[in-house]
């Protein structure tokens, strides 16, 4: 079954989706949620994740939840199928 974003949720994942799209050049070397995390690209993720963190578009989630939010949203970019509908 494929998951549906709805209220909140949607309204969330739209803004991080929006602010990504505007920020192409910082998406540059972040893992896909279809690629492996390693040393090198880990800095990066952590890097964007912070940065979106700062600026209030993940709330109180787990770091771990919101680095795998990044990277969905980082192969939805790409065009890559990550699972989850609207």
């Amino acid at each position: 079954m494929t998951l549906t974003r709805r209220g909140s949720a949607k309204q969330k994942h739209h803004a991080r989706l929006q602010w990504l799209s505007h920020h192409q050049l910082q998406i540059i070397g972040v893992p896909g949620i279809h690629d492996d995390v390693t040393d090198a690209n880990r800095g990066v993720l952590e890097a964007l994740r912070n940065e979106m963190a700062e600026l209030g578009l993940f709330g109180a989630s787990p770091l771990a939840t919101q680095r795998e939010t990044i990277r969905r949203l980082v192969s939805e970019l790409r065009g890559e199928s990550v699972g989850v509908g609207w």
